[in-house]
């Protein structure tokens, strides 16, 4: 049988986006009955890294919801069935983008719900016809509005209605399935849901992938034709030119590229001249320091990869705001955390600190009396029960993993800190040729699994009627239950795990 650290190390690298689709990250959320309504939950795999608390909708009946009529769907798609919704990273990019993005209009004949939420137009505007609703992907309308993933974007009245019947994908990607970039009906055009004029004259000037590839290519085992990453689109009407979605100062009759670097930077010529347009934002990172501001995401990007929203954070300068993980910075006597509050939305949360002079990091902060761990996408804050100490490792060193104060041991990894009220001291397993594991541990009642690899349920710690019988052999953790296996968490009767791994001796 492989150490647990060497099968550690594989899980994790198979794990990551480069190697195979199974191990890309991706979460899964799903409408269920909660008393007389419906609930949204969130079912965070693979580490993509959302949570957010239960979406609770009461007022919606959950044995009345259908999906809404849609262009886009297939004989796989029916009214009656409601789909999961998901997001999922592009498994074949270098840079991390969205590579699945689905989320279902749904209706219960009188509300209209995107991502778990009740859609809802602004103050002023024409309230959301569930009667007349019609969508074409994440597109969608009304009889007065027009959508675009939740939201309403635009009028649909006089010269922007929208004709459903002759709507048609002419831009990005060639798959209807995303129905996000341009949309072109018998007179107009429209990019994620607003109108952009006249589709006389129009054209498409150039297609161009983040990632370095064609939007179009042959299709493997993690690519296809619905996902070939994020990628700029350039197009022309009869008076205009665009940029993903955006008019340029151009002359679309004498339009030339000179030099395009997707995602940032177009260079090209007209009648005028040389002209440059510089485009795009950082969709990537939570917080962006800019020359003089910094901005956070406020909404994830799609698979389109420059649709995200950002706000900027006032008073603050960007020489000395600190990212400390992915979505927790300091500043200051301030920390800042970026936490999910839906499938795509996320919310800032200001944490602020005794001493303003005191540098964070990631991982375990001692501020005065309190423990401040700093993990990816959260803050854990809690008091020390006397003096903390770090537990000592089986050669002598300080460990990095495990704590004790006058109370609780502390277990640190993964992310996460878990804490257990001891019983008696903590003492390392020995193995067979003396030496001392430091995988291993146990108390005067329980025993402890403190190596790095998740556990499932997230349990470290379980008890065992015999702590005398318990011992270490060949990596394994032997006790009177059984032999435990860290992966699932349980322990096996002997001769199942040696009939499970047949190739141990």
């Amino acid at each position: 049988m492989l150490p647990i650290k060497s099968v550690c190390l594989v899980l994790a690298l198979f794990s990551t986006t480069s190697l195979a689709c199974s191990g890309v990250p991706s979460a899964a959320f799903y409408y269920q009955p909660w008393g007389q309504g419906t609930k949204y939950i969130v079912e965070d795999s693979d580490d993509y890294g959302i949570n957010f608390p239960d979406i609770h909708l009461p007022q919606v009946k959950f044995k009345q919801l259908r999906r809404v009529a849609n262009g886009t769907d297939d004989e796989y798609d029916s009214p009656d069935n409601i789909n999961n919704d998901f997001v999922q990273v592009d498994g074949g990019a270098y840079i991390r983008t969205n590579g699945g993005w689905r989320f279902d209009w749904l209706t219960d004949g009188r509300h209209i719900l995107w991502a778990g939420k009740i859609v809802q137009n602004p103050p002023g505007t024409p309230k959301v016809d569930a009667a007349t609703f019609h969508a074409w992907g994440r597109f969608a309308a009304d009889k007065d509005s027009l959508y675009f993933d939740g939201e309403r974007t635009d009028d649909n009245h006089g010269e922007k209605q929208v004709d459903m019947d002759s709507l048609q994908q002419v831009g990005g990607r060639i798959d209807s399935i995303d129905s996000a970039d341009v949309l072109k009906d018998r007179r107009n055009l429209y990019f994620q849901g607003r109108w952009l004029g006249s589709a006389q004259g129009y054209s498409i000037l150039g297609i161009k992938s983040w990632t370095r590839r064609s939007i179009l290519y042959s299709p493997n085992s993690c690519e296809s034709k619905s996902n070939p990453g994020p990628w700029d689109t350039i197009w022309r009407t009869k008076s205009q030119v665009f940029v993903n979605g955006d008019a340029i100062n151009a002359d679309p009759n004498t339009f030339h590229i000179v030099r395009w670097i997707a995602g940032s930077l177009l260079i090209y010529r007209d009648k005028d001249g040389e002209k440059r347009y510089a485009f795009g934002k950082d969709c990537r990172s939570t917080f962006d320091l800019q020359r003089d501001k910094v901005t956070w995401l406020t909404r994830d990007a799609s698979w389109h990869g420059n649709d995200c929203r950002v706000a900027t954070i006032p008073d603050v300068d960007p020489e000395y705001f600190r990212p400390l993980t992915q979505n927790v910075a300091q500043y200051k006597d301030s920390l800042y955390l970026v936490k999910y509050v839906s499938a795509v939305e996320k919310t800032l949360s200001v944490i602020h600190l005794p001493d303003p002079q005191q540098e964070l990091q990631e991982g375990v902060n001692i501020v005065g009396s309190k423990v401040y761990f700093i993990a990816r996408g959260d803050v854990n804050i809690f008091d020390i029960n006397g003096q903390w100490q770090w537990f000592k490792n089986a050669d002598g060193g300080l460990s990095k993993r495990v704590a004790f104060d006058d109370r609780y041991m502390y277990f640190i990894g993964d992310g996460s800190i878990t804490k257990f009220v001891m019983k008696g001291k903590l003492t390392w397993f020995k193995t067979p040729d003396g030496n001392f594991t430091d995988i291993f541990a146990h108390d005067d009642k329980y025993i402890y699994f403190l190596d790095a690899c998740l556990v499932n349920g997230g349990r470290r710690r379980n008890e065992t009627r015999s702590m005398s019988d318990a011992y270490i052999n060949n990596n394994d953790l032997v006790t009177v239950e059984g032999v435990y296996y860290w992966s699932n968490n349980e322990f096996f009767p002997h001769k199942t795990y040696k009939r499970i791994f047949h190739y141990r001796e």
